[in-house]
């Protein structure tokens, strides 16, 4: 209950929220994509070897955020990163070419997993140590509640027919949602922790 109280509740609030949406975009996206591009006409195995070869593209996203965080800070290269994510999901969207969306794809997989690699550090550090593991805690159950449900939302969007760009924005939308509620969080980098 010590989370919810004071100071902490608003940070509460918005980590919740940002660990729900972040994760709901990412795994959203990710359970349904070898589908989704099978609508922008590859074959399965293709789809496949799109999503391998995307794949590759997330570690040197990675690597990216861990040099840059240590220059610029945890907020200033995540805010951007998800930014630049929900751009390239926009971009994925409205792909008319193979070119297009192969690009889009690969740029979203190097900014979200970036984005997630700081995330993960920035995470931990907004408790104080008595309730870091608790507020830790909260955020990985924010997180599997959202590992649970956006891949069942997101089929039943398919099964609706809803299509390829709509599917795509709508996932795309929750990395906005995450991105806008992490703009209030603290930065932690070079602080202390409590």
């Amino acid at each position: 209950m010590e989370l919810l109280r004071g100071r902490l509740l608003r940070i509460t609030v918005l980590m919740l929220v940002v660990n729900f949406t972040f994760n709901w975009g990412y795994w959203g996206l990710q359970t349904w994509l070898p589908t989704l591009l099978q609508d922008k006409g590859l074959s399965m195995s293709a789809s496949l070897g799109f999503v391998a070869l995307s794949a590759l593209f997330m570690i040197p996203g990675y690597v990216s955020a861990s040099l840059l965080t240590g220059r610029f800070g945890r907020k200033k290269v995540f805010l951007p990163y998800v930014a630049l994510a929900a751009i390239s999901g926009i971009f994925f969207a409205y792909s008319s070419s193979m070119t297009e969306l192969y690009v889009a794809n690969f740029a979203l997989a190097f900014f979200s997993l970036g984005a997630w690699g700081v995330w993960n550090t920035w995470n931990g550090e907004f408790f104080p140590t008595a309730l870091r593991g608790t507020g830790y805690s909260w955020a990985t159950a924010a997180q599997l509640v959202a590992t649970s449900l956006a891949p069942s939302v997101v089929g039943l969007l398919l099964a609706q027919a809803t299509g390829f760009s709509t599917t795509i924005l709508f996932i795309t939308a929750f990395l906005v949602v995450a991105l806008l509620f992490a703009a209030p969080l603290p930065e932690t980098e070079g602080r202390d922790l409590e």
